[in-house]
């Protein structure tokens, strides 16, 4: 059997779609929503043909922007449903997997032959993962010299290895089976995000993901993910806190919420006092993570880039700039596709939010023969 994960670190409405095997699909399965884009490679060049998003919430019976725990069997629906809005019309796909449901680390083991670290990675990485190493999906990467840590010596190597568990596997393998795609790989959502949203700069980069449940943060050090962190606190933790402030449904809480962001007032009141305290928590968190890699490092992070639905709120970037001593930008991954000019300003407010699905698409287009 193939390893599905094989090559997971290779970062590097339309009307005028058809079918051929220079077609392939993103689709990027979140909690609060699942987002799908396809592109068509010409000419060396990737060209948007359409995409499109759907929130999960409504097929449990809950509101937009709520984070649900559905089946296989309902995922399957939704994805359907999804295809069919967006008039997606090849079944060459690619699946993101959620970083929750993987294990990322580096490790450190004895500088061996390359025949010899197939076998000493499984054994060392086997001590940071709490199933039977049988029951996962392992991959690694040797980091190579000049984005080591200050603290290695000549004798040893550092690698990056992902695991994830093969049931997780099975269930995503389910789906494709169940709404007809044709998975060229699965791949952590943060490798996507980071294929699209990273510029390339050696220095340390932060590429932060506001998701609905939770945010994930990532650090890209010399091109290379050095560090990922999970925090339980995302957008969906905003529009409770607004909801139970202003004695609102989550429904309203969420319709304020998008519509006036986190500066702006509503019915005469600010919105930033009863959000604040979540907001304040996901930063204060980044940056005692960002301080810890500095220090250990010894190499300052040169910006970070905000990414995922959360990104999409008014006035986050104004929030971030002040509560971080490096430079804040939002991420922009439609740059890295072609598409006409009347949708540019569209997408690039969309953008954050499809930055793991345009990875996808675009590490699929690189593969085609």
């Amino acid at each position: 059997m193939a390893n599905p994960l094989e090559n997971f670190l290779n970062f590097r409405k339309l009307n005028f779609w058809q079918k051929s095997n220079n077609h392939v699909v993103g689709l990027d399965i979140g909690t609060s929503s699942v987002k799908v884009i396809q592109l068509r490679r010409e000419k060396g060049r990737a060209i948007l043909e359409t995409y499109g998003e759907i929130a999960t919430g409504p097929y449990r019976n809950l509101s937009v922007g709520q984070a649900a725990v559905l089946s296989a069997e309902k995922m399957v629906e939704i994805i359907r449903d999804l295809n069919r809005e967006a008039n997606v019309t090849t079944d060459q796909a690619s699946m993101s997997i959620p970083l929750g449901s993987s294990l990322l680390m580096i490790i450190e083991v004895p500088k061996v032959s390359n025949e010899m670290l197939a076998k000493v990675v499984p054994i060392e990485a086997r001590k940071y993962i709490p199933v039977p190493i049988s029951e996962v999906a392992l991959d690694w990467w040797v980091i190579p010299s000049q984005a080591v840590s200050v603290e290695e010596t000549r004798n040893t190597l550092e690698v990056l290895v992902v695991a994830i568990h093969t049931s997780v596997i099975s269930q995503y393998q389910e789906i494709s089976q169940g709404v007809a795609l044709k998975p060229a790989f699965f791949e952590i959502e943060t490798f996507s995000a980071i294929r699209s949203a990273y510029a390339g700069d050696m220095a340390p980069t932060v590429i932060l993901d506001l998701g609905a449940s939770s945010t994930k943060m990532a650090i890209v050090d010399y091109g290379i993910v050095r560090l990922s962190h999970t925090i339980a606190k995302g957008a969906q933790d905003i529009t409770i806190a607004l909801s139970r402030a202003w004695g609102v449904d989550f429904a309203k809480a969420e319709e304020i919420k998008r519509k006036i962001g986190l500066v702006e007032r509503y019915d005469g009141k600010e919105i930033g006092p009863s959000v604040n305290s979540i907001v304040e928590y996901i930063f204060a968190d980044v940056n005692k993570v960002l301080g810890a890699y500095q220090a250990k490092q010894r190499r300052s992070v040169n910006k970070i880039i905000l990414i995922g639905g959360g990104a999409l709120l008014r006035g986050i970037l104004d929030v971030a700039g002040k509560s971080f001593e490096v430079p804040v930008t939002i991420g922009k991954p439609f740059e890295k596709v072609e598409a006409p000019a009347f949708l540019q300003n569209i997408l690039a407010e969309a953008g954050p939010g499809f930055a793991v699905a345009i990875g996808l698409a675009l590490r699929h287009l690189q593969t085609l023969d």
